[in-house]
This record gives C-alpha cells, sequence and structure tokens, in this order.
C-alpha cells in the first residue's frame, strides 16, 4: 500500500459491493462514519485513538482527526453533546493527532493512517458478484456481504506501561445500543445503530507477528469516547449517542483489534418497483453480518492486499494509481443490487444526487462492469427496456434563431431556458425507441418511461437527453456483445436493435446524426450528458461530441446485426457510420474541429476535447475481439481514416496549444475552452482515447501535459474536493457538483 506524499486530509468511502452503504472518513474536523442510501458523508465523528495508560489513566485521548473540532490545534475542540445534568461535565480532553505527525497510506482496496503507536487500516476488498441462479448460498454471502473490515493496531511492545486503544462512533440521531450476544464467539463485543448498521470486534496478540488467541475488548457508550472509557460502574449508558470499543495493551505487547463494519437492512428500501437488498436473501440480521465478517477477516483482509499489490505493481504513476483507487472506493459505494419479485435488479446511484441508473453513467461504467459482471450490465439492459424505455416524435423547425450563450455554475440555480429557442415555430415527424436518462431518485423508482431528471420546455439543466440516452443504450448493447458474445441475448433483443437503427436514422436527417430535438422537450432543446456547460457541449443537436458518440453506435449496431444474421441492415449501419466520419472531417477548419457545426451558435467558436470521447467504444470492440479487425484497423474506411486523422490532429493542437485554452492554471485539463466546468470521468475516457486511439502520449509536449495534468487532478480531488471524497465534476480546481460520484471509475480504463 503506498504512503501519500502529498495532502492526506481528504474522505474515503469504504464500501462492500451491493450494499449503498460508506464508511467515510479522512477529512479532519468533520463528521463521516456509517452512511446508508446517502449522497454525501454520515453524520457520525468517529474517535479512532489511543492512552498512554489503562482505560482508567488520568491521560489525554489522541485521536486521528475525524471528528468535529479536529482541526483546530485546541485540545478544547472536543466538545461532547450533552443531554442531561448527569453529563454535564464530560471532560474535554480529546487531542488530533496533528496532520504532521500522520502518514496515510492509499491502495486500491485499503486505506491506512499511522499516528505514534497506532495504525488504522480499512480494507474493502471487491471482486466479481456471483449470479444467483448459478451460485451457492456461500459464494453469495462472500460477494454480497454488506460489511468492510478495519484493523486498529496498538504497538506497544517498547512501551513500559500498558496503553488504551478505541473505536467510537459518537452519533447525531437517537438509536445506538450495544451488541452483548449472536456475534459467535464470548470475545466478541459490538455496537449497533438500531438493526440498521454496527461494529463488531475482538482482539488479537500479534506481538511475535501472528495472530494469537481471541480476547474480548471491553464495550462503552456514554455521551463522549472519554467518559465511556474511564467510567467504572457504569460504562454502559442507554441513553448515551458514544458507543465504542476499546482494549488494553499491556507493555511489551502489540494488539490489533479486528473489526467488522456493516449493515442490515432488513424490509423494502425502494418504492415505485418495490426492492428489498438481495444480501437479506442470503444473511439473516446485522449481526449475521458481522459475525460472517471476523469469521472471514483473514481472507478480506488477504484479498484488499492482493488487490492492492495488482495496481502497485502496474506501469502507471503514482497520481494516475491513486485516481484509480480512489475512484474505486467511490464506485463501490453508490452499489446496489436489488430483489425485486424474487429478481436481481442492479442499479449504481448517481453520487450526491443518487438518481438511480443515469444511463450516461452507465455507459461510462460499462467497461469495469463488463470485466467484473457482464451478468448485471444484462441486467441494466433488460431493465431499461423493460421499465425506461418510449417512443416520441421529433421537431422540424420552421426558423433558425441565434441562442444566447450561457455557463451553467453547478452550485446555482439552473439558467433560465433561452427564450429564443422557446419561439422557434416547428413541425413533427415520427422519432422512435429511447430511453430515460435514469430510473428515479433516492430510492423512488420513477414511473414507467419518466425519469426523474427531464422536464419540458427547457434549454440546459434537466431537459432531455433523448438521442444521447439512444446512443448510450445501443453502446452498451454492443459493449455487452463484445465481452460475453451473448447471442442468445442479442435474438431475443433483435426487435429492439431493429427499432434503435430506425430511430437514430429518424433523427439523424441528411447527415446521419442528431438534427432534431424530441417533441418530449415541448419548446425546448435537448441536451447531452455536459448539462451544465455552455452551447460548446449542452446542445445536441450539430454537436461533434455527439457526432463521433453517433458514429460509434452506428459501429455498434453494424456488429450487431452481423451477429444476427441481417447483412443487409449491417451493411446499412457501416454506410451511416461512413456518413457522419465523412461530415465530421468536412468540418475541420484550420485543423481543429469546431464545438458544434452551426455557425451562427455561441458554440461554434469552443475547443472541446470530447470529441474523441466516441472513439472508446470501437476500440473496445476491436481489442475484445468483437470487431473481428486490430485496433490501428478499426478506421477501415476511407471516410473513417480522414475523420480518425481529423480527431487526431484536433487532439493534438488543443493539448499543445500556446494559450492554453484546455488546460486550467494548475495544468488540469479542461474540456471545452468555454467552459470552467470539467468533469474528471470524461477527463479519463479523454486521456485513454489519446493514448490508446491515437498514440499520441509518445509525442513529449503531450505527455508533458498529461504528466502535469494527472498531478493537478489528484489535487482536485485530496484538496479542492477533501470532504466530498471523490468528486467528477469540477470547478476551476474545486468540487462544486457530482460529488460523492461514481463515474470516475473510467480511470481504471488506464489498465488497460
Amino acid at each position: 500500500m503506498p504512503k501519500l506524499t502529498g495532502p492526506i486530509g481528504f474522505n474515503a468511502q469504504h464500501s462492500p459491493m451491493g450494499a449503498f452503504m460508506s464508511f467515510t472518513c479522512g477529512n479532519p474536523g468533520t463528521k463521516g462514519g456509517i452512511g446508508l442510501q446517502i449522497g454525501s458523508p454520515a453524520d457520525q465523528e468517529a474517535f479512532i485513538g489511543v492512552i498512554d495508560g489503562d482505560r482508567y489513566a488520568d491521560a489525554t485521548l489522541k485521536c486521528l482527526p475525524f471528528y468535529i473540532g479536529a482541526a483546530s490545534t485546541a485540545i478544547e475542540a472536543f466538545t461532547a453533546e450533552t443531554a442531561g445534568p448527569s453529563e454535564a461535565n464530560v471532560r474535554p480532553d480529546a487531542e488530533p493527532f496533528a496532520e504532521k505527525d500522520i502518514e496515510r497510506s492509499y491502495g486500491w482496496a485499503s486505506d491506512s493512517w499511522a499516528a505514534g503507536d497506532l495504525t488504522f487500516t480499512v480494507y474493502s476488498p471487491f471482486g466479481a458478484i456471483p449470479n444467483p441462479a448459478k451460485a451457492t448460498k456461500e459464494e453469495m454471502r462472500d460477494g454480497l456481504r454488506p460489511a468492510v473490515l478495519a484493523h486498529l493496531v496498538i504497538d506497544n511492545s517498547k512501551g513500559k506501561k500498558p496503553k488504551t486503544g478505541i473505536f467510537a462512533l459518537n452519533h447525531s440521531r437517537p438509536g445506538p445500543r450495544m451488541i452483548t450476544d449472536d456475534l459467535g464467539k464470548k470475545t466478541r463485543v459490538g455496537f449497533a445503530f438500531r438493526r440498521e448498521a454496527g461494529v463488531a470486534a475482538e482482539v488479537f496478540d500479534m506481538t511475535d507477528g501472528k495472530k494469537g488467541a481471541a480476547m474480548a475488548p471491553f464495550g462503552f457508550m456514554r455521551w463522549s469516547a472519554t467518559d465511556g472509557i474511564r467510567e467504572k460502574y457504569n460504562p454502559v449508558h442507554l441513553l448515551g449517542s458514544c458507543p465504542g470499543v476499546g482494549f488494553e495493551v499491556p507493555a511489551g505487547k502489540c494488539y490489533v483489534m479486528v473489526m467488522a463494519i456493516g449493515s442490515y437492512l432488513e424490509q423494502p428500501v425502494t418504492t415505485g418497483i418495490s426492492g428489498k437488498y438481495l444480501y437479506t436473501r442470503y444473511f439473516s440480521d446485522l449481526t449475521d453480518v458481522l459475525k460472517s465478517t471476523l469469521d472471514r477477516a483473514n481472507k478480506l483482509k488477504a484479498v484488499a492486499v492482493a488487490l492492492d499489490k495488482k495496481l502497485e505493481g502496474s506501469k502507471l504513476s503514482d497520481d494516475q494509481k491513486f485516481m484509480i483507487s480512489h475512484a474505486t472506493h467511490s464506485y463501490y459505494g453508490s452499489t446496489q443490487l436489488l430483489d425485486v419479485d424474487k429478481q436481481p435488479f442492479w442499479v449504481v446511484n448517481e453520487g450526491e444526487y443518487c438518481m438511480m441508473n443515469t444511463l450516461d453513467l452507465a455507459v461510462d461504467h460499462v467497461f469495469w462492469e463488463l470485466d467484473h459482471n457482464p451478468w448485471l450490465v444484462k441486467n441494466l439492459l433488460d431493465n431499461f427496456v423493460k421499465h425506461y424505455s418510449y417512443t416520441d416524435e421529433v421537431k422540424i423547425y420552421k426558423s433558425e434563431v441565434t441562442l444566447s450563450s450561457h455557463e451553467h455554475d453547478p452550485s446555482q440555480p439552473p439558467p433560465p431556458p433561452d427564450a429564443a429557442q422557446l419561439e422557434r415555430p416547428y413541425d413533427k415527424k415520427k422519432g422512435g425507441l429511447s430511453f430515460c436518462h435514469d430510473m428515479g431518485a433516492h430510492n423512488n423508482f420513477s414511473p414507467k418511461g419518466r425519469s426523474s431528471y427531464e422536464l419540458a420546455n427547457l434549454t440546459s439543466t434537466f431537459s432531455y437527453m433523448t438521442v444521447e440516452q439512444l446512443c448510450n443504450w445501443t453502446l452498451t448493447a454492443g459493449c455487452y456483445m463484445a465481452k460475453t458474445g451473448d447471442k442468445a441475448w442479442l435474438k431475443k433483443n433483435k426487435k429492439v436493435v431493429e427499432e434503435c437503427l430506425t430511430s437514430m436514422i429518424n433523427r439523424g436527417g441528411e447527415v446521419g446524426f442528431a438534427q432534431f430535438d424530441s417533441t418530449k422537450t415541448a419548446g425546448g432543446q435537448e441536451i447531452t450528458t455536459y448539462d451544465s456547460l455552455d452551447h460548446s457541449l449542452a446542445q445536441t443537436r450539430n454537436n461533434v461530441y455527439m457526432a463521433v458518440k453517433s458514429w460509434a453506435t452506428y459501429r455498434a449496431l453494424a456488429l450487431m446485426f452481423r451477429d444476427l444474421g441481417d447483412k443487409k441492415k449491417a451493411a446499412k449501419c457501416q454506410e451511416l457510420a461512413e456518413k457522419v466520419a465523412s461530415f465530421v472531417s468536412e468540418q475541420a477548419v484550420d485543423g481543429i474541429l469546431p464545438a458544434i457545426f452551426e455557425k451562427t451558435n455561441p458554440g461554434y467558436h469552443s475547443r472541446i476535447l470530447p470529441a474523441v470521447e466516441g472513439c472508446a467504444y470501437p476500440l473496445y470492440f476491436a481489442k475484445t475481439g468483437y470487431a473481428g479487425v486490430k485496433p490501428a484497423e478499426i478506421y477501415g474506411s476511407a471516410a473513417e481514416k480522414k475523420m480518425f486523422a481529423v480527431l487526431k490532429e484536433h487532439t493534438r493542437k488543443l493539448l499543445t496549444d500556446p494559450q492554453h485554452r484546455n488546460t486550467f492554471d494548475d495544468g488540469g485539463i479542461k474540456l471545452s475552452s468555454t467552459s470552467n466546468n470539467s468533469w474528471m470521468s470524461k477527463i479519463s475516457i479523454f486521456m485513454h482515447v489519446t493514448r490508446k486511439v491515437f498514440g499520441l502520449d509518445k509525442d513529449p509536449a503531450v505527455a508533458a501535459v498529461f504528466k502535469k495534468a494527472d498531478a493537478a487532478h489528484v489535487k482536485w480531488q485530496t484538496v479542492g474536493s477533501a470532504y466530498w471524497a471523490c468528486c467528477d465534476q469540477i470547478v476551476s480546481g474545486e468540487g462544486k457538483a457530482s460529488r460523492y460520484y461514481p463515474r470516475i471509475i473510467t480511470s481504471a480504463l488506464w489498465l488497460d
């Protein structure tokens, strides 16, 4: 596990797979702890510390700074929440370790802090989630255990007197309790918040480097950690808010307290479509979860350590490894595997917004998910078809307008609709099949055929994304086929694939891509997933990003029709792909593609790096063997070869621009020259395409830009977004929106 050499005071999520649960800590002076089904750190103060003496010693409790006031250097920063006169004299003697005295190591599946004689490590191993249709109960328990593992080590091997280690969570809501039974062994003690979440622990002598016999920690629950430790006669008060576990370490010894940090929600947790957590099939209650985690502690740690070593052994830079680690921690914190009508239902929640299965995230997550859980990608595709697809018409505008330019600061309310767009008259014609932006929000499934996000009569944020979501479902399906070769699924969905092609054609007009807005927008216009940007990326029509993404969609359709044995439609798709490629190539001006092809649009003068984003999908088709050609041969036709050359030169020129219009002052990547918004997940895809499709990282000038950008991107997370764990949407280096976010898992593409 590599030691961090830069800022260490940032939150990270530590999460099991499919439980929508995170144990979050790391940012000094703020709350965290165990969060369930929320898009932010939780509301507990974490006291993880050591006393230089036995538990009753009149000595200061030195803690990692994961509680309110800990960012201050004053000892009196610890102020307990008092609830009555009997607790009014709580001693304010917890003192945070200074940041300069803490070392933090951060791995792919672990996170560790060392200060003095204390080391605290959280292990969050990950891997494949077994398919319940094929797996045994024990395999499912291992794959869906809603808990992470933690070790608190107090090394007193050189000490002359006892030391005491503790782990406690101070809750802001009533309901904590102690766990006194059902943990499997008398050497185990725990505490919980009602029936929902808790911690169980046991202690081992590690003086000789091997686990000795298990010992029981002591439990406590008062209004503060210090009062709970020192109280001889009443260490547990059922009205207390701060439960914890602790252990004394004799002089000359080194002990570890092994902890299971878990959750269990037993009732249906979603509305609209009623779903329970799938793990409830395999675990009976919270204590079962905690007990089994302690039972499997050695294996869980071994898996996490192996994952750390795997990433550390890669050829990536330390900055790149950090971004992948941070993204993976955050991704799993948003995952949710439900049981709906006795069938699995996969959900990835959209970070702080908690939108469920946002399709423009799913299409980016697909590379990671296909590496680990192809069956869940199929689950997602099927559920969109079944519940969240619709048909529409498109608008044929009767007049041209000049639209005003805007840049939307995501920390502010959305801008008003563009009056010129709202007044445009139009006729209608057939559109076709498309898919919703998402399936709902905050555990509330939307009505069928509707998302939580999309609204009519808007021209920017919260408008419809009809064309892009059509591309997204199709590209996800193409990637699924590339990974699995599941022709049975494809034949079952033949009609859907045919309707996707028809819908693409109806929306593409003479040039083959995104010429018309859906009537779902009423007087508004369609937008893209870059919804908070100016017209360089917010508008769908005649957008270079959407053009290249549409080209990739036709390539995906061509391959699927090939597998269906429909040579005529496959040829039609290839023809359309070449048509789009030819049109894109013709738009270049002095080697640079305008963001929007309409010369009267403000976005025409914008320079955008996501022009190349769609190239990631045909690259995947080639690398998996699905395209039947080598990656270098994917641009086979004359039109596509020309587009390849244009996109490569466009990218090179933007990255080496003497005016640095596509980088921030710190060197971070700026996706649009005319917007201060950037998404780290999209930067990751762009960098992957730049390296693996165009090979531009071999250019020393581009390599230097990327090296500086990688360092800046790490600071975006560790400084600019320190509280929010992992933040996707950055405004001038500061996390403003899309926080606590899963989509940065696209950085794992760099491992390719």
